[in-house]
């Protein structure tokens, strides 16, 4: 849908972009085309042909040249918003606040305090967009990853992993995911349109129902998830999460439905790099081959992608008790199950290619 000048907040790019489509409505106006085809032609809503319509028949073409910006102007010189923009820039955390989220509230604080000119949110969060900002949920970063880490085992360990002759080769490879608890939805900042922001934080979290998953994937065959949840109730001697044993039924599980080796991608959870873990795994070393991600570097594990879809369609759901938590989970993963191409996507999004070439 399209708007007219009224809704204000507008950059002057498209003011003249919206001008130019009027003005064109003008012209097959003149030419006699009915504002019904007006619509159709330029991709407007009929509404706003019709009224580009009657404002052209009463005052003629000069009749749908913008105005210009709606309000009083902005309150901020070329100056000021040079020096915002470059504030924004630095962050919310170099200005005292104790994370990077730009709210609309610190940036009415900031603009006070830096620049001395008073604005409410609503008018802040129209500044905001007409400096090319939106308001996004970040992407989140560990503080302690190394990226020269995580490039070196895309060099080195990747390559290798997909090397021919592998254990994981004539059978399904399973690149991984570990055991996760729902996490609660991150906050929104502002931001540039179209670019992504990272926020540095320290990973940590817990839940009541946990999930283990593998994402199976093999050249030339449909990907495959194969899951397990485990629900803690608070009970006495209940588990609260994946221990080794848990693990190992679940690989065993999967060895038996891939009928092959695989070529395991993990990262390195307690229960995945403890002693009794490492001996079960050099026990089966004639099926299953192991490698782990290096540290903090979650965007390379497509699993999370498995999470993150997980957690969208759960937002709209409430649930009585744990019991129906597990059960809504499991119908989620199970949907999954009969989308392969929903779990292709999610190892495309991690950017690492599984065919090896010739």
């Amino acid at each position: 849908m399209r708007y007219s000048d009224r809704s204000g907040g507008l950059s002057g790019a498209e003011r003249e972009r919206r001008q130019t489509l009027r003005l064109q409505a003008a012209d097959m106006f003149s030419g006699g085309i009915k504002p019904p085809r007006v619509a159709r032609l330029l991709g407007v809503t009929r509404k706003s042909a019709c009224e580009w319509h009657r404002a052209w028949l009463k005052n003629g073409k000069a009749a749908l040249v913008s105005k210009g910006a709606a309000g009083t102007g902005c309150k901020l010189t070329d100056e000021q918003l040079t020096r915002l923009e470059a504030y924004l820039d630095e962050g919310a955390l170099a200005h005292g606040w104790n994370d990077q989220r730009w709210t609309a509230a610190r940036v009415t604080v900031l603009i006070a305090e830096r620049l001395h000119v008073s604005y409410t949110e609503r008018g802040v969060a129209y500044l905001l967009k007409r400096l090319g900002r939106s308001f996004q949920v970040p992407a989140h970063r560990a503080v302690r990853r190394d990226d020269e880490q995580v490039a070196d085992w895309e060099r080195r360990v990747w390559p290798a992993l997909k090397a021919p002759g592998r254990p994981g080769t004539p059978g399904s490879s399973s690149p991984t995911s570990p055991a996760r608890a729902l996490r609660p939805p991150k906050g929104r900042t502002w931001a540039r349109t179209g670019q992504t922001p990272i926020l540095p934080v320290s990973c940590s979290g817990s839940g009541r129902v946990s999930i283990a998953a593998l994402l199976c994937v093999k050249p030339g065959e449909r990907s495959r998830l194969i899951y397990r949840t485990l629900t803690y109730h608070r009970r006495k001697h209940e588990p609260k999460g994946f221990k080794e044993a848990a693990f190992q039924a679940l690989l065993n599980s999967a060895h038996a439905q891939l009928g092959g080796p695989i070529s395991l991608v993990w990262d390195s959870l307690p229960g995945h790099v403890s002693a009794r873990m490492r001996a079960w795994i050099t026990e089966q070393r004639d099926w299953l081959l192991v490698y782990r991600f290096p540290p903090y570097a979650p965007d390379l594990n497509p699993a999370e992608g498995i999470w993150s879809a997980l957690r969208t369609t759960l937002f709209n759901f409430a649930v009585d008790d744990i019991d129906q938590l597990t059960t809504l989970i499991k119908n989620k993963l199970k949907s999954m199950q009969y989308r392969p191409g929903l779990l292709a996507g999610f190892i495309a999004e991690t950017g690492l290619v599984l065919s090896t070439p010739p």
